[in-house]
């Protein structure tokens, strides 16, 4: 449940500009500010199924926009990647000495910043 819940917090990040107001907010409430079906359905003044139903159209449409635009999938690869790569560098880092070592490790730091943004 809890990687269902960052997935969908993600691509509401990426895609959240995209949807109607209304499932924008219901999802925002959901994901971003965890409350329940009743809480959102006072906060937006609809019913507890108004909330649901735009939930799930909202999680249908962030889906559909993944499928097509695949952002997600893309940023998670490459963050696997660039942790790979600097744990590689690491570890041949962790080999040498010197100048090469300290070079390495800054290299490796910068992929990180990087991998951040």
């Amino acid at each position: 449940m809890f990687e269902k819940n960052l997935r969908y917090g993600t691509l509401l990040d990426y895609y959240g500009a995209i949807l109607p107001e209304r499932q924008r907010d219901a999802l925002e409430f959901y994901y971003n500010d965890d409350l329940s079906l009743s809480e959102i359905a006072e906060e937006m003044g609809i019913s507890r199924q108004g909330v649901r139903d735009a939930i799930k159209r909202g999680e249908a449409e962030l889906a559909r926009l993944e499928t097509a635009l695949g952002i997600y999938k893309t940023q998670t690869r490459l963050k696997s990647d660039s942790d790979r790569i600097v744990s590689e560098l690491c570890a041949v880092a962790s080999r040498i000495s010197g100048e090469d070592a300290e070079r390495l490790l800054d290299i490796a730091e910068q992929i990180k910043k990087a991998a951040e943004n």
